[in-house]
């Protein structure tokens, strides 16, 4: 964007892309697209008022493997990391434009540039082979703020401590060293590691200095320039510092109590206790086999309008040996397929309709307002040999159903919508929520969760209307006399929770699925067909990634075929 209509400014836009291409040409990449804005100037009265130049690139590249990756949160290997700084500005300290000449209302006089291309790209080249060979842990760039932001914010993610001494020479001030937005990175590594990324910086002449050690053992924050304390404080204070802008304007979309619980608990977080209590199967990317004397066992994935998340639920369900089929409603209502053919149904997640009726409850007049419709799924329903599962939007269905957490005194009236004992309604935050949630399995007699009591991981969770409501005290009562409710929302101790953010949608005990009493049927809020491959999971302790094929969520889809076979 550049007012390029006035004097001397169509120059400088020409200078700036010459230096653009020049760059661009070194680094190896090309422009393949566009879209300028030249008019950006008004006549205000006697004045003309133009807007600064600016040039804003995109860029996307392919990624050969998405497992090799590193993010900015602290990992703290063994305890401790080593942080090394990556000085890409050819030892330069330039302040102009950062935020911290923003902060006392000043431009500066030189901003930071991108003086040596071949450095940069050669830091790249060697960042790629790093990661690639598992020797870096975490990594963030320098950018707004300056290196000491850039370190404090990986504190901030790690919830760690740090113990920075930083060296320079002493003619540098060092608020400039500290705040400069040069090009650079930090990287974490483990201490047998550390001397090898040293040496494979030195060996293609790129500076990279060792400037302290995160830590578990404490919250502190303690960095020094040149053995000089410059910083020490608790790293929670610092951390609320810098949410609380975000936090203000939180209340002004979220639940007040919500917003003050997440503000309040972000100073006492834990590491979330992470457990699987059984042996995660090895798998390919081929579906599991099955006895040559079994026939396919077809599911059916079952979407309307609206509906998403189904070809997630199709690859889990045919990585787990499904024979697996794309049902839309309309198929049904049409009569082109029934649920005869069917050992299980999956209702998937989504907004059906756009929850312009309420979540899920135009879907469900399409099943009760239609009599065959509603008899097909009453049939399949009481078949001794089916299962179904309703994910989200399919678990606020199952709900509308009365297929879980029935009215006692209606079991009589099933798939009639009589007898529905529980309501999902809107998140006690008062907005949609998209959260990692962290859940723990119990028992309970729901087939998909057989030999997995006691898990503790977490579950993409993604509504707007999640709470769970139960008609009666009773039936709540029951639910949980009965073990009816396999999946709890709970805290960094693994106990059930009702507190935000732990628990998305405020649902009573923690509530996150129900079963039926014969464990065939389960309505769960959470997603498990969106992590059930350890990649797909934005967060693990320190060293499990690794150690998985699969998450501990693929193991239900496993016991959901296993069940059909022994049914057989």
């Amino acid at each position: 964007m550049w007012p390029a209509k006035l004097p001397g400014e169509g120059a400088a836009l020409l200078d700036a892309c010459t230096a653009m291409c020049d760059v661009m040409k070194k680094l190896g990449i090309a422009v393949d697209g566009g879209k300028d804005s030249l008019s950006m100037a008004a006549r205000v009265g006697d004045e003309t008022v133009k807007a600064p130049g600016t040039l804003v690139i995109s860029v996307y590249a392919g990624c050969p493997d998405i497992t090799a990756t590193v993010t900015p949160d602290l990992k703290c290997p063994d305890g401790q990391g080593s942080l090394l700084y990556i000085d890409l500005s050819c030892g330069k300290h330039r302040l102009g434009g950062s935020s911290l000449a923003h902060c006392y209302g000043q431009l500066g006089n030189i901003s930071p540039d991108l003086d040596d291309p071949d450095m940069f790209v050669s830091a790249f080249n060697l960042t790629q082979k790093l990661i690639k060979d598992r020797k870096l842990v975490s990594g963030h760039d320098i950018s707004d703020g300056g290196l000491i932001t850039c370190i404090l914010e990986m504190s901030f993610a790690g919830n760690c401590g740090l113990d920075i001494d930083i060296s320079c020479d002493s003619d540098v001030p060092f608020i400039d060293l500290l705040f400069a937005e040069e090009l650079g990175f930090v990287f974490e590594v483990s201490k047998k590691n550390e001397q090898e990324v040293l040496d494979g910086f030195s060996a293609v002449n790129i500076p990279c200095f060792f400037i302290g050690h995160s830590t578990k053992d404490t919250k502190k924050i303690n960095i020094s320039v040149n053995k000089q304390e410059v910083l020490h404080e608790d790293m929670t204070v610092l951390r609320d510092i810098w949410e609380e802008t975000s936090f203000q304007l939180e209340r002004f979309q979220t639940d007040y109590q919500c917003v003050q619980q997440e503000q309040q608990g972000l100073k006492e977080r834990l590491e979330p206790p992470y457990h699987i209590p059984f042996e995660s199967e090895i798998i390919s990317f081929v579906p599991r086999g099955r006895p040559p004397s079994i026939p396919p066992i077809k599911v059916a994935v079952l979407r309307e309008e609206g509906s998403n998340s189904d070809r997630e639920m199709a690859a889990v369900l045919h990585m787990a040996g499904f024979e697996v089929w794309d049902v839309n409603m309309q198929d049904m209502c049409s009569g082109k397929i029934t649920l005869d053919q069917f050992r299980g149904v999956v209702f998937v997640g989504g907004f059906s309709y756009g929850d312009v009726c309420g979540s899920a409850k135009g879907w469900a007049a399409s099943i009760l307002f239609n009599q065959n419709i509603r008899e097909q799924f009453l049939k399949f329903r009481n078949r001794p040999d089916t299962f179904s599962l309703g994910v989200c939007n399919g678990c606020q269905l199952m709900g509308l159903l009365d297929w879980v957490a029935q009215d006692e005194d209606q079991k009589e009236n099933v798939s009639s919508g009589v007898g529905q004992g529980v309501f999902l309604d809107h998140n006690e935050s008062g907005r949609f929520e998209c959260r990692f949630v962290t859940v723990r399995v119990q028992t309970s007699p729901s087939i998909m969760f057989r030999g997995m009591e006691g898990t503790v991981f977490g579950m993409w969770s993604a509504h707007g209307e999640g709470k769970m409501i139960f008609k009666t005290p009773d039936i709540q009562n029951d639910v949980l006399r009965m073990n009816l409710a396999p999946v709890r929302y709970v805290d960094d101790s693994g106990n059930p929770t009702i507190v935000y953010p732990f628990n998305p949608n405020g649902s009573p005990d923690g509530i996150a699925a129900l079963c039926s009493e014969d464990g065939r049927h389960l309505a769960i809020m959470p997603h498990p067909e969106r992590c059930f491959l350890p990649w797909q999971c934005p967060w693990m302790p320190f060293g499990m990634k690794e150690k998985l094929d699969v998450s501990p969520w693929y193991k239900m889809f496993q016991n959901a075929f296993d069940w059909c076979v022994e049914q057989v």
